[in-house]
């Protein structure tokens, strides 16, 4: 409750800082209220109020909506903070004005694997790789696309070919371990997450995934030691037989790079 407490009065402290900050000469007041804006969405963001961090991104893209910069960046927060409609209106609204804005249309088409519109995002993100043939991100988020739309011979490609840009990404290969799993190669998935089993700090996400690979090809004691408590018995070896008959697979997220 304490450090709740110190949280709240520290972002009011910057309201207030930002509110009876002097006026600067030129017309600089508006660039500095954007700036104070977003410094307070990343401050709420990283203490965990969401409402307040969606609130100022929200704020800070209606005083800019000529700078793609901000529109970008205000569309990432607003993604991450689960307002995916809000970050796909602003996306689009600033494409109007710079359709071949690569960053712009990368972002859109990661959003759109998120809000369940992979025939969409194959469609934005091959024009970014058409542009930009070695920009990972978009290689990925294609690769999930494709994954959704059960095609995953054509996703493990692309996954690859990211994984050779950018070797050892513990993302994509989570999602190319999976994408494995999916097609009914558990074995496989495990063996590319194999490097990453003894990391220090390995995320929740993946020690998940690479005991359910474990389990799925018959490595019980492994995917025991694992799990530990995480799951029982039961739930996993439900979850291991629904993914074995090729349920679809999750969407990276926008900022994943």
């Amino acid at each position: 409750m304490a450090s709740s407490k110190i949280v709240l009065t520290s972002l009011a402290a910057c309201w207030l800082l930002a509110g009876c900050a002097t006026k600067p000469v030129d017309g600089q007041d508006h660039a500095l209220s954007v700036s104070s804006r977003l410094h307070l969405a990343d401050a709420a963001e990283a203490s965990g109020d969401k409402q307040t961090a969606v609130s100022m991104y929200l704020a800070a893209a209606n005083d800019a909506p000529a700078d793609s910069a901000i529109q970008l960046r205000c569309a990432e927060g607003l993604a991450r903070n689960g307002r995916l409609e809000d970050a796909e209106g602003l996306v689009v609204r600033r494409l109007k004005s710079t359709p071949k804005d690569m960053d712009l249309l990368r972002t859109l088409g990661a959003i759109e694997v998120m809000t369940g519109k992979p025939q969409d995002a194959l469609q934005t993100l091959s024009g970014v790789l058409a542009s930009k043939p070695d920009d990972v991100s978009a290689l990925a988020d294609k690769a999930v696309a494709l994954d959704i739309l059960r095609r995953h011979d054509e996703a493990q490609a692309l996954y690859r070919q990211a994984l050779g840009l950018s070797p050892r990404d513990a993302t994509i290969s989570n999602d190319l371990a999976l994408s494995l799993l999916l097609s009914g190669q558990a074995a496989a998935g495990a063996q590319v997450l194999a490097p990453f089993r003894e990391s220090v700090g390995l995320p929740e996400r993946i020690r998940t995934n690479l005991g359910i690979m474990d389990a799925a090809s018959g490595r019980a004691d492994d995917a025991h030691a694992l799990l530990g408590t995480h799951i029982d018995q039961a739930d996993l070896a439900k979850l291991t037989e629904a993914i074995s008959r090729g349920a679809p697979g999750q969407p990276r997220g926008v900022i994943t790079n």
